[in-house]
């Protein structure tokens, strides 16, 4: 059973981590803003799955921890990801 989960866990991780890099590619600021539901509709958009908002959002704030990204003062917890480190960012 945990070994499921944690292929599960680390097949979403892959996921997030596209998106992030789909998003990065599709800006033309310097800055990209990441947030759940955005982070959400892209995986939706491009790869058909539908994943809960809030796992995406645990997986988020752990990155934006990780890689101590700017949180901005939003009810929605949105976070600063400037497009050159987009490369060096870390997932685990």
């Amino acid at each position: 059973m945990e070994k499921k989960q944690t292929e599960s866990r680390e097949s979403l991780i892959r996921l997030i981590k596209r998106a992030i890099e789909l998003l990065c590619e599709k800006n033309i600021s310097n800055v990209v803003i990441l947030s759940s539901y955005k982070i959400n509709s892209v995986l939706r958009e491009s790869f058909g799955v539908d994943i809960k908002v809030d796992k995406i959002g645990r997986i988020l704030s752990k990155v934006a921890k990780l890689n101590k990204l700017k949180r901005l003062s939003t009810n929605i917890p949105k976070y600063q990801l400037h497009i050159s480190k987009a490369p060096s960012l870390q997932f685990f």
